[in-house]
């Protein structure tokens, strides 16, 4: 036996808790035509019943809608699940039957979000993004190299040799310095290391920002440097 407890969510759904463990939102009408009440006692057959033919159908319906809307990682997925919810023991059958369907990868996931985000943000702060995201470190270096790999490729079809300098770490820092201060534009010295420190705020490496600001030309005169704009 179970004891009931449902949980009002709106005006037609509530959430089912059984014996204190959450189970998932039921609709009111259905609990009302199968004599579910709060506060009530049922067997292991009701409780099987309501699970297989009211709360799994509907999670089922829920995480391919979350999934039709945006690409998502396993916990993005099992997390949003928990927020409409679900209980932990539903959210994991509710993932096993996604997985028998191509649109949940976790491999894939990283790899675009390489690609997206690759020549914008530090790798830095794209491998802090992705392990919020619940990719494992092995994932995310498995992305990487296959996205460097593609980007040498890439080059290479195009006729062209493919060029250190074109890492995607340092194309991004060259991008988003060049937003901040023309390239070529003359910096004094205090202009540069608020153009590096504004840079490592960023996350990017030392190294990479520091080869980036070295590439601006040097002001000879404090008067002759751009002006601040490196927030």
């Amino acid at each position: 036996m179970a004891t009931v407890r449902l949980v009002p969510k709106g005006k037609t759904q509530s959430i089912l808790f059984l014996d204190g463990e959450t189970a998932g939102p039921v609709k009111n009408s259905d609990m009302a035509f199968l004599s579910v009440t709060d506060g009530a006692d049922i067997n292991e057959e009701k409780t099987e019943e309501i699970l297989l033919n009211c709360i799994l159908p509907a999670g089922k319906r829920k995480a391919l809608d979350l999934l039709g809307v945006a690409d998502r990682t396993e916990k993005e997925l099992s997390d949003r699940l928990a927020e409409a919810g679900y209980g932990e023991a539903v959210i994991v059958h509710i993932m096993d039957y996604v997985k028998q369907f191509p649109y949940l990868n976790d491999s894939r996931y990283a790899y675009n979000y390489l690609y997206s985000f690759g020549g914008k943000k530090s790798l830095r702060e794209i491998r802090q993004k992705l392990v919020e995201k619940g990719i494992t470190d092995e994932l995310y270096e498995d992305a990487l190299a296959r996205y460097l790999e593609d980007r040498k490729l890439a080059a290479e079809a195009r006729g062209e040799d493919y060029n250190p300098d074109e890492d995607p770490e340092l194309f991004a820092v060259r991008k988003l310095a060049y937003r901040k201060v023309a390239e070529g534009t003359a910096l004094t010295r205090e202009q540069r290391e608020k153009l590096s420190a504004s840079l490592l705020r960023k996350g990017f490496p030392y190294g990479t920002v520091r080869r980036v600001v070295s590439e601006y030309p040097k002001a000879e005169r404090s008067d002759e440097g751009a002006e601040d704009c490196f927030d």
